[in-house]
């Protein structure tokens, strides 16, 4: 099997239902071609570096995908071609090392929050901490102040 990345770009006029609806027949190409999609990212919406048919911006799309079969990639490039809703679509042969996991992602996205977590925490075990440091400096100034006024109730007495 090849391993592939497609990146194209949307007329960035379409709601996101619609959006949607060409993500989704992109996606059916790749599987009707025998292949399967194995990462797919919306971009977003971003200024397009000169005009492409009279458009200033474009919603960018980006998806890794394995086929078995070359020259199966023809359907989607036929595919980005005949839609008139996308504006131009670059598909381009990657190594396997190269495919981005959304796996990875869930597991990057709970380390990240067992991250801010652990910070969390630990945030609230400092604020634990400065709040003894303060009650024991509080004491030690009373302490203190109770012992100057011991000192002061002496001196009057003598």
């Amino acid at each position: 099997m090849k391993f592939y990345e497609a990146t194209y770009i949307v007329h960035s006029a379409l709601q996101e239902g619609r959006l949607n609806d060409i993500i989704e027949s992109v996606n059916s190409s790749v599987k009707t071609a025998g292949g399967e999609i194995l990462y797919s990212d919306n971009w977003g919406r971003k200024k397009l570096s000169y005009m492409i048919e009279k458009q200033k911006y474009g919603t960018y799309v980006f998806c890794q995908f394995k086929i078995a079969d070359a020259s199966k990639t023809q359907i989607l490039n036929t595919e980005f071609n005949l839609n008139p809703n996308i504006l131009r679509g670059l598909i381009v042969n990657i190594d396997e090392t190269d495919i981005l996991e959304k796996n990875n992602e869930v597991e990057d996205d709970k380390s990240a929050k067992d991250v801010k977590n652990s910070e969390s925490q630990n945030v609230e075990n400092e604020k634990k901490e400065d709040k003894k440091l303060e009650k024991s400096d509080e004491d030690k100034i009373s302490d203190n102040s109770d012992k100057s006024t011991d000192s002061e109730n002496e001196d009057k007495e003598e």
